[in-house]
């Protein structure tokens, strides 16, 4: 289910990759916390967008923030328009479609939509879904963390 809400996972602190200023693309809306993918024209979307501008290519990350470029918002503000939009790449717990197991540790991880991933790269019923990350490990309460490099 796809996010409607900002929220904030939590990380395991580790060396954080490269960031860089990204534009939502035009028509869409990233809540903080969202998992975002980058698509092939460079705009960016919450990841499981079924009609993206263009083909998603790569993991963007965790948004830093909300931003509304649907449009239709009335306030003026920093999070109005396209961007910057700034992801996170770090190692956050994530919500899996099936939870994984110690022997899941290290397989790839894949976008279900922006809240939620999947160690299953192709659903049944479906078609191939981005990798975003990796499966870092789990905490005793089960919450699995997903490096996103």
């Amino acid at each position: 289910m796809a996010l409607s809400k900002d929220r904030i996972l939590p990380e395991k602190k580790v060396s954080h990759a490269p960031e860089f200023p990204l534009s939502v693309a035009a028509g869409y809306r990233v809540f903080r916390g969202s998992l975002c993918v980058v698509c092939q024209d460079g705009s960016v979307v919450p990841a499981g967008t079924a009609a993206p501008p263009s083909p998603a290519v790569a993991s963007a990350g965790i948004a830093r923030h909300a931003q509304d470029n649907t449009g239709t918002s009335t306030v003026m503000s920093a999070q109005v328009g396209p961007g910057p939009l700034w992801c996170e790449k770090s190692c956050f717990g994530m919500p899996f479609d099936t939870a994984p197991t110690w022997a899941d540790v290290g397989k790839p991880v894949y976008a279900v939509d922006d809240e939620t991933v999947s160690l299953t790269e192709t659903p049944a019923s479906g078609s191939a879904r981005l990798q975003v990350g990796t499966l870092s490990g789990l905490e005793a309460d089960g919450t699995a963390y997903v490096l996103f490099a």
